[in-house]
């Protein structure tokens, strides 16, 4: 074997790895025996070229010839190696190793990611129409190109209120559209290589996530919620879970404490909107209030207590909306225009003219007409041995008629001013085996209660909601830092 020490001393790397891959060849893994030459002696055999005094960072990598015999000792090898490491020293020679700007697909073989795609995401209003809805997303210039295909356009048809869109695009150009109502069917709409678009409904668009929070109140419960990461429309729901319990028109007050879990939907790893409250806690005053959604056997979605109390109330205290109260029930009070002192049996809302008036519970028609002062008047009967009454209404709702079932909310007449009545305005009474009671104060019954059967079944299905209320409960409790966490 020739002297490798006699070799000049300016090396390449790459002759570096050459002398460390022969080494390899003889005690590490060989290689298959295809790929290492070999003499008649089936000895394997490289050779270093030294017939040349050239430098060998001038000799092209693969010129460079090594040979190990395999009579070679191990140890022998190993010195010439290091001592060879050790003369190059400080002599490193490095090189830029050039690449291409941007992989075109990776190992797998896909395309790439445009990391440089820009997502648009706009949830429509009640006020927009599809030029506005397009230009919120920066897409109005392909919305005429959209409407000519006909699964398309009838596609964007089903774009409503509260409809999510969603448009990735580069440098203008659309790469994708997606828009869904209920995040569970969306419509994607993508390019085709022939300049068009195609679209098809599709699932698991998006994704679902369990979230949670709780914070302090310090400044105000909407803006402590918006820094902890509560959307406005989940503290809404949170405001009328709990309308009943807490008297929100005052204001909640400092240091009241909101522990809420709830819905956030994703797309493509970006948060963009929030669906459900599936579990709340309110501590107002040092009350506790608890509520978790749970849907029946009957189909039937709503809230409940702990215990499986129905969250909604019976009734709802005020049947106009956007109405103040003008006159509270008051048994010594001054009549208006009789001049006497005659019990006010009722509440008055004043409003204006023909303000929708509505039934405030589930219950049927005992009297549609007039009735002395009381002008035009609608009585209804309810379970439980309640009666409401509403008066001095300008009109009643037309086909309305005795005997007919309503439901809570349902619009039964209008406001007015006929009987004794000074200005428009809606007399509302509420009565418990005919004893006028004050519908802003009495503590009204809850609509629904579980049965045993039913109450097994939702205590099961809500073990996690009720575990998490009571974790961050304790966290709040011993002033443990917990704002947003995200779960399963």
């Amino acid at each position: 074997m020739k002297d490798i020490n006699r070799l000049p001393l300016k090396f390449q790397w790459t002759t570096v790895l050459l002398l460390i891959s022969g080494y390899t060849v003889v005690f590490g893994n060989p290689l298959p025996q295809e790929y290492i030459p070999h003499n008649l002696n089936n000895q394997h055999k490289v050779t270093i070229d030294t017939s040349t005094k050239q430098s060998m960072s001038e000799i092209p990598t693969e010129n460079a010839k090594i040979a190990f015999s395999n009579n070679s000792k191990k140890e022998d090898i190993v010195r010439v190696l290091k001592d060879l490491v050790n003369k190059m020293g400080s002599k490193e020679i490095t090189k830029e190793l050039i690449l291409p700007k941007q992989p075109l697909v990776t190992f797998a073989g896909y395309e790439l990611i445009n990391t440089k795609s820009i997502w648009h995401t706009y949830a429509v209003k009640s006020y927009d129409n599809p030029t506005n809805i397009f230009s919120r997303i920066n897409q109005s210039k392909i919305l005429r190109d959209l409407n000519q295909i006909e699964s398309i356009a009838t596609a964007l048809k089903s774009i409503k209120t509260g409809t999510i869109l969603r448009a990735k695009s580069y440098n203008g150009a659309l790469e994708q559209l997606v828009f869904t109502s209920d995040y569970k069917n969306s419509f994607v709409v993508v390019p085709t290589k022939s300049g068009s678009f195609e679209g098809s409904w599709q699932q698991k668009q998006f994704e679902v996530r369990q979230e949670r929070a709780t914070y302090t109140i310090k400044n105000g419960l909407f803006l402590d919620a918006k820094k902890v990461g509560i959307p406005k429309n989940i503290m809404d729901q949170v405001v009328t879970i709990f309308s009943e319990e807490i008297n929100f028109s005052t204001g909640a007050r400092i240091n009241d404490q909101i522990t809420v879990v709830f819905e956030q939907i994703y797309h493509e790893a970006d948060i963009v909107g929030s669906q459900n409250l599936l579990a709340a806690q309110f501590i107002h005053k040092d009350e506790i209030y608890r509520s978790i959604r749970h849907t029946t056997a009957r189909g039937q979605t709503d809230y409940f207590t702990p215990e499986g109390l129905e969250m909604k109330r019976a009734f709802i205290r005020k049947p106009v909306v956007r109405a103040r109260v003008s006159s509270h029930f008051n048994p010594n009070r001054l009549h208006p225009v009789l001049k006497k002192i005659r019990p006010h049996t009722g509440t008055d809302f004043a409003a204006r003219q023909g303000t929708p008036v509505i039934a405030t519970g589930d219950g049927k028609v005992k009297l549609i007409g007039r009735k002395k002062g009381y002008g035009k008047t609608i009585v209804l009967n309810h379970k439980a041995g309640f009666t409401t009454f509403y008066s001095h209404l300008s009109k009643f709702k037309q086909d309305l008629k005795k005997g007919y079932a309503v439901e809570q909310g349902d619009v039964i007449g209008f406001v007015g001013s006929t009987g004794l009545a000074t200005g428009p305005n809606l007399h509302y009474e509420l009565r418990k085996n005919n004893t006028p009671v004050d519908p802003i104060t009495t503590t009204l019954p809850n609509s629904m209660s579980l049965t045993k059967k039913e109450l097994v079944k939702f205590k099961t299905e809500t073990i996690s909601e009720r575990t998490q209320l009571e974790v961050l409960h304790r966290f709040a409790k011993n002033k443990v830092g917990m704002n947003l966490s995200t779960g399963g």
